[in-house]
């Protein structure tokens, strides 16, 4: 068992009390499945596979077809681009997550600004607003 070594100052406000015995301890069950199962390891071996069976070919469409989907956005007003292409693409269609059921826009309770003052702020267009006077006219 070795102890690790510490290259700046710890912060125990932030973290706790520094003991060196919970940094060499394994981690819980659970952080070890999250970490394990980081998106960017299991692209990258999808893509491994799939150059091994079908060539470099098919991972490289892949390649381009995700780029050029994520490209993709939707002029703005009400609805934003949902990159269904994506989503089916990479798989993450499956997946069930906060962004789901969360922060949908037809549960908000501000009122969407419209597409043309979105347009004219995207664009540099938009009359800067003097602020109204206080007091009488």
């Amino acid at each position: 068992m070795e102890l690790p070594f510490q290259s700046r100052p710890h912060d125990s406000l932030r973290q706790g009390l520094c003991n060196l015995r919970e940094d060499v301890l394994p981690q819980h069950p659970v952080q070890t499945i999250q970490e394990s199962g980081r998106p960017e390891a299991a692209i990258a071996g999808k893509a491994q596979m799939l150059r091994q069976l079908y060539g470099v070919a098919l991972p490289a469409k892949m390649q381009i077809e995700q780029q050029i989907l994520g490209r993709f956005a939707r002029l703005p007003g009400a609805l934003p681009s949902s990159k269904l292409g994506l989503e089916s693409l990479t798989g993450a269609l499956d997946e069930f997550g906060f962004e789901s059921y969360l922060g949908q826009p037809s549960e908000s309770e501000t009122a969407p600004p419209d597409m043309h003052s979105q347009m004219e702020t995207r664009l540099g267009l938009a009359a800067v607003t003097k602020p109204l006077g206080r007091g009488i006219i």
